[in-house]
Parts: structure tokens; C-alpha cells; sequence
């Protein structure tokens, strides 16, 4: 169990950022602090401040990841900076004195064999342990279809 967790939601489904909130919080210590934290990159290099666009990107992705915990019934911390995904992450987790990280894994691509992943970088710079969830395309479909049943 772990007193301080981070949870790093990127990009993707639903089901998978319910997973990953799930894990996240089955590994949290009673009275235990979990953090979701969501990264926005896309932000022009010259740009030291965000502008309107990226402020309502931000404050939208902190509404959404809020009624995501509440619907979830996981109390958590909702973060969502931008900056570079892996730097501004671990900076997260140093701020909040994180004893564990929990990322997603995704298939590679020749862009990480080039530049490097996000989850890399975090594994070797990380202060705390990190867990890579590495569930795969089948375990997320097989996760929408049951929502989908119970939607129904």
C-alpha cells in the first residue's frame, strides 16, 4: 500500500482512464493520497504563459477528470498542467511527495525508438516507484463492451 500515489491519465478511452483510476486507488493506503494528473502539451514553444484556448482546454480536462473520480466514487487531487508530459508529471509527483507513479504503457512506435517515451523518461528520473499498466487493446474492448451492456 501506498501513502501518496500519482495517477497519470493521458490521452484515450474512457474505460482505460477508469482502469488506471481503479488500479491507482486498490493500491492506496487507507487515509492515503491519490492524485490524478493530466498533462497538455500542445502548447506553442514561444508561448511561456497559456493563452484563453489553453486555459478552457486545461479548466475542460479538470471538469471532466472531477466528474470522472466522483462517478467513480475515488476521491482524488486533479492536476492538469501543461508543459512537457514526462518533466511536468514528475514534477507533480516530487510537489505532492509521491510514493508511487501509475502510467499506461502503449504499443511503440518509431517515434519512441527515436526521441524516447514519456513512460521511459519517467522510469529512469523517477524519486518514487512507478507502475506501468500495460493493458492491452483486448482488455480496454472487452471493458467498453460491458459498459455498453450495462448502458443498455
Amino acid at each position: 500500500m501506498y501513502a501518496r500515489i500519482i495517477c497519470a491519465i493521458g490521452l484515450g478511452s474512457r474505460e482505460r482512464a477508469e482502469h488506471l483510476l481503479r488500479t491507482s486507488y486498490s493500491l492506496l493506503a487507507p487515509e492515503g493520497e491519490l492524485t490524478v494528473a493530466h498533462i497538455v502539451e500542445r502548447f506553442p514553444a514561444e508561448q511561456k504563459c497559456p493563452d484563453s484556448w489553453a486555459i478552457s482546454v486545461i479548466g475542460e480536462a479538470e471538469e471532466k477528470l472531477s466528474t470522472l473520480c466522483n462517478n467513480l466514487d475515488i476521491p482524488a487531487f486533479v492536476h492538469v498542467r501543461s508543459g512537457s508530459a514526462s518533466r511536468t508529471l514528475l514534477k507533480i509527483a516530487e510537489e505532492r511527495e509521491a510514493d508511487l507513479i501509475v502510467v499506461a504503457a502503449h504499443a511503440s512506435d518509431i517515434f519512441d525508438h527515436i526521441f524516447g517515451s514519456t513512460v521511459d523518461y519517467i522510469v529512469r528520473h523517477a524519486r518514487s516507484s512507478v507502475l506501468i499498466d500495460r493493458i492491452g487493446a483486448r482488455q480496454v474492448a472487452t471493458a467498453e463492451r460491458a459498459t455498453t451492456r450495462r448502458e443498455s
